[in-house]
């Protein structure tokens, strides 16, 4: 399922971590609010956190009062962490260290992320593989360095510095050709691949955004 993830990306045309961690979170999230919300386990793994980040917060958030319209899990979700949390706070003494552990789906994104980071290093090398791969528009840049710093062998390096440079140069020659055709002598042409390419600059440089629809309803 971890290389399906992979796979998804690159044939969407997007960082395929980004794919990862988009799955990641939409899967938890939805598992949480199915099996989880109301089980001791995970909220006990809330109380120590203090509950969500603020990114998987709105997920919920999203999934029961606007896909569900309803506010009865996401209320008693927080009634069920804050007795606990308050329960933690009368016995916290003046001296104490208060400690807040990671948000729970950013420990399971993360995880995952770091497997991954591994399939894709391996994925180009298998036939038809490095194809789909260094036709890609390479990694965004917070994932790039990522498995920059974790690639095993200078081996596992030459093949993520085969693709990245190429898909920055290729944006780079889109985002010209753009302004190019904003000049008034030029403005006749009829817009191409280009036209989009400051999007694409975006997420290169600051992550493929989620679809807009990833909370509202399971894929």
């Amino acid at each position: 399922m971890l290389t399906t993830w992979l796979r998804q990306g690159l044939r969407d045309g997007m960082c395929p971590l980004r794919r990862v961690v988009h799955k990641a979170d939409r899967e938890y999230i939805w598992h949480f609010y199915d099996e989880g919300a109301d089980q001791g386990e995970s909220i006990d793994e809330l109380r120590r956190s203090c509950g969500f980040c603020a990114e998987h917060t709105e997920m919920l958030r999203k999934i029961d009062v606007e896909a569900m319209r309803s506010t009865l899990a996401i209320t008693t979700m927080f009634a069920d962490v804050l007795a606990g949390i308050c329960e933690d706070l009368e016995s916290l003494g003046a001296a104490a260290a208060f400690e807040r552990a990671a948000c729970p789906a950013c420990v399971n994104r993360d995880r995952l992320v770091r497997a991954n980071v591994r399939y894709l290093l391996d994925e180009p090398s298998s036939p038809g593989h490095r194809e789909m791969f260094a036709c890609s528009p390479g990694l965004c840049f917070a994932h790039f360095a990522h498995t920059w710093s974790v690639a095993p062998s200078r081996a596992d390096r030459e093949l993520i510095v085969d693709v990245q440079p190429t898909a920055t140069h290729s944006l780079l020659a889109g985002l010209r050709e753009h302004i190019r055709k904003q000049d008034d002598r030029f403005r006749h042409e009829p817009a191409g691949p280009e036209a989009d390419s400051w999007t694409r600059a975006i997420q290169l440089t600051a992550g493929w955004p989620a679809p807009s629809t990833s909370a509202a309803e399971p894929e």
